[in-house]
């Protein structure tokens, strides 16, 4: 509900602002642009930067220097991102189990999705879904 309307430019323990999806302009097609949109509907996929380079028709190279100049970042800190949004997407509306989020998110593991969750929000999944999840248990249909 907090999204929708208009929110504090911060949050509380030292968590970013809450960002749906990031979106490229779509003024023109580019490689770049479309494995974007590819990576973003398989993120459950072991995708790797020869993967990606593969798929926008470049080599590692040129793909990680393009990649770069689109993002500002690396194709490997883009992906990770992505995973973790949606990893906080679904501890926000789900209940799925962490283990189950991890696989459905792309993380090799449950530890290393942790791992990463803590070193880019600064608490365990965990503690995000009990502070952050997006229904309550008075809206909650009984079973």
């Amino acid at each position: 509900m907090a999204r929708s309307l208009v929110v504090a430019p911060h949050r509380g323990g030292g968590q970013a602002q809450y960002i749906d999806r990031p979106v490229l302009s779509k003024k023109e097609s580019s490689p770049i642009a479309e494995t974007l949109d590819r990576a973003l509907t398989h993120l459950q996929d072991p995708l790797t930067v020869d993967d990606l380079a593969a798929a926008a028709h470049m080599s590692r190279r040129t793909f990680i220097r393009a990649f770069r100049q689109v993002t500002g970042t690396t194709p490997a800190a883009w992906l990770r991102a992505r995973r973790l949004d949606e990893v906080r997407r679904r501890l926000e509306s789900t209940d799925l189990p962490i283990d189950q989020v991890a696989a459905e998110c792309g993380f090799s593991s449950p530890i290393t999705m942790r791992q990463n969750f803590g070193a880019a929000f600064s608490t365990t999944p965990s503690e995000y879904r009990r502070r952050f999840t997006a229904r309550s248990d008075h809206r909650r249909v009984p079973e």
